[in-house]
């Protein structure tokens, strides 16, 4: 098997791992977004918020409650920003990847520059990351596990282009984000405006 054979089959398996991993990216934060809606709804129908149990046990004033709600949201909105945030970038992987395996069975292998890569990506803002864990911020990236060193040059370029060009699914990691924040936000005119 020479050289040519052994990175068309290294990336179409990569290419397979990578849409595997951006679809359950995708379906936890689905999941952590529908938990949230969850909470959302027996708070604002009171039918279970708070629970009849707690009620017994104590009297919960609105800012307690709130505080409560705002612990569970938080906690419940991060876990949906990091598959979020996951899910955007498995997506430039797989782009890039996809890419790079049409370019690779319809080019001459000569033309394709086989080495491997040795540039290290650049590190992100540690404060851009740490925002984009909250709110959506364009190219706010957590650092991924997987890197570019030692890819085949013309693949890691096109991954490298991908990351630099954006994804088309900024605008469902927009709405499910702010409509996160909005879901506190009415929250707290309920609780504390009735």
């Amino acid at each position: 098997m020479d050289q040519f054979d052994r990175v068309k089959d290294y990336i179409s398996v990569r290419l397979e791992l990578w849409v595997a991993y951006h679809n359950h990216k995708e379906n936890m934060a689905n999941a952590g977004f529908l938990v949230q809606i969850s909470l959302f709804g027996a708070v604002i129908t009171k039918n279970i918020w708070p629970p009849e149990w707690v009620a017994k046990l104590i009297e919960l004033p609105e800012l307690a409650t709130f505080l409560v709600y705002g612990l569970l949201w938080f906690l419940i909105h991060y876990y949906t920003r990091w598959q979020l945030i996951n899910k955007r970038v498995s997506a430039f992987y797989v782009a890039g990847f996809d890419q790079a395996f049409q370019e690779l069975v319809t080019s001459d292998p000569q033309n394709l520059d086989m080495k491997p890569y040795q540039k290290e990506e650049l590190a992100t803002s540690k404060w851009r990351n740490v925002l984009a864990r909250i709110i959506y911020v364009p190219k706010g990236f957590v650092r991924m596990d997987a890197s570019f060193v030692g890819l085949p040059n013309f693949l890691a370029e096109k991954v490298k282009k991908k990351f630099d060009e954006g994804s088309g699914a900024d605008s469902l990691e927009i709405l499910v984000t702010y409509t996160s924040i909005a879901l506190l936000f009415l929250v707290g005119v309920k609780v504390f405006f009735g």
